[in-house]
């Protein structure tokens, strides 16, 4: 969004990001009680249209917020970790709701490490599904950590590790991820695939792997926006007697929401989901912390601490 949109009037100086953790310096005379004590953490997003169009972004050091975009958290709760609840929280709750994920279900997560794809694997897991997880081999380690049965590869399929079967399977004779799929799990097929990164060819080669009354849901632009709105329409559109894919295809934005920021801020509050912190640069690191995101291994949040807070 940053390369793509332009400078304008209205949004100079543009401050980017919408979620935040903090604490509260002041409150005005509507706010809730909970949040009118200085010093209560909360965390807190601004609305996307306040943030991307007009540019009023949270990565200050002060930030004005209405109270309806802002959610007491327990002091004990890493404010670190809290950052992330907003916005990955509120994306990969929506994608398991949207599922209707329950026990029994298999589920194929596709960036499994990232910031939505780990929590949507604890997600799924507390919802009692059988869950097998799509990372880099080096990764491997971190989404086991989060309860994960199975690890599988990255999107450029390098690595396949069963932690299940104890199986290891070299990129160099299996490059190919969708096969993999079909040739693992032909015959018992997840009922969803979540995808995190925007691979189309999972969803094309989907009927092989994915039971025909699922969905692949799909979050992920990484093969480029014009690219990624170029698939949607096709995927959700072309008839199948024209090529199109048998099974559905579900590709949604989600802005945060107090009531899911609620929602998993109990959960984290309770020790059942927790949120990994990849790495926390410094306001005046702030360009790195995009650097460090441009990579696309980020190994859960990217933050960005405000000096003094």
């Amino acid at each position: 969004m940053m390369k793509i949109l332009p400078s304008l009037p209205f949004n100079s100086p543009w401050v980017p990001e919408i979620e935040l953790s903090g604490e509260v310096v002041a409150a005005g005379g509507d706010a809730p009680a909970e949040m009118r004590k200085p010093g209560s953490h909360v965390v807190a997003f601004e609305s996307v249209p306040g943030s991307i169009f007009m540019g009023r972004g949270v990565l200050s050091e002060y930030v004005r917020i209405p109270a309806c975009q802002v959610v007491n958290i327990e002091a004990g709760v890493d404010m670190a970790s809290a950052s992330g609840i907003s916005g990955s929280g509120s994306v990969a709750l929506r994608m398991v709701r949207t599922a209707g994920i329950r026990a029994g279900h298999s589920v194929l997560v596709n960036g499994a490490s990232g910031s939505v794809g780990s929590l949507l694997l604890q997600l799924c897991k507390l919802r009692g599904a059988k869950v097998v997880g799509i990372a880099s081999g080096g990764n491997e380690f971190m989404v086991r950590d989060l309860g994960v049965d199975e690890v599988g590869t990255d999107f450029r399929y390098c690595v396949i590790r069963s932690l299940r079967y104890i199986q290891f399977i070299d990129y160099r004779n299996h490059d190919n991820l969708p096969a993999y799929l079909a040739r693992q799990y032909g015959d018992r097929p997840f009922d969803f695939v979540l995808d995190c990164v925007g691979t189309q060819a999972l969803f094309v080669n989907s009927p092989s792997y994915l039971k025909v009354d699922g969905a692949v849901i799909n979050i992920g632009v990484f093969e480029g926006m014009f690219a990624s709105a170029r698939n949607a329409l096709l995927n959700n559109w072309l008839p199948i007697w024209l090529g199109g894919v048998p099974r559905r295809y579900i590709m949604f934005s989600t802005p945060p929401a107090c009531d899911d920021v609620i929602c998993l801020g109990r959960l984290i509050e309770e020790g059942r989901l927790r949120i990994p912190v990849d790495s926390v640069f410094s306001m005046e690191e702030a360009v790195g912390a995009y650097e460090r995101i441009a990579t696309k291994r980020a190994r859960g949040k990217v933050v960005v601490k405000v000096q003094g807070g």
